[in-house]
């Protein structure tokens, strides 16, 4: 069985994702961002200095390639911008940021009054078991 190619496999992953979950994938994209306008300035630059093998018709191409991405980077961005500022889509959440946009009524959780001492006081019992038993 062939595989893609990981640059097809992805791009083929964020257009299915973008069709099923929208608003998730214009938020992550502000922090993923440029990707597809470094690829075209890089392009540009090559054409501009003259560098042989990539004559003014090699944008055409790159545009293409790379155009929607850019795009993308641009609508997340100001997206993202929006729904920081509480204007757009309340309910839902930011991967990358961890939490909605601040509206100020966050609670901070009270302390678990059952908890026992955490990670540090399994290891040390753990330990003592194990020295027990040998």
């Amino acid at each position: 069985m062939k595989h893609l190619p990981r640059t097809i496999a992805d791009l083929i992953c964020l257009w299915h994702d973008l069709a099923l979950h929208p608003r998730e994938v214009l938020l992550n994209r502000n922090h993923h961002q440029w990707r597809g306008a470094g690829f075209i300035a890089l392009i540009a630059v090559l054409v501009v200095t003259g560098v042989p093998g990539f004559p003014a018709g090699a944008l055409f191409p790159t545009l293409l390639f790379a155009g929607p991405s850019w795009v993308l980077d641009l609508v997340g961005t100001f997206a993202h911008g929006l729904w920081q500022s509480g204007r757009i889509w309340q309910g839902v959440e930011c991967e990358c940021c961890g939490a909605d946009p601040d509206d100020g009524d966050d609670e901070a959780e009270p302390d678990d009054p059952g908890d026992d001492g955490g990670l540090v006081l399994d290891v040390e019992t753990y330990l003592k078991a194990q020295t027990a038993n040998a």
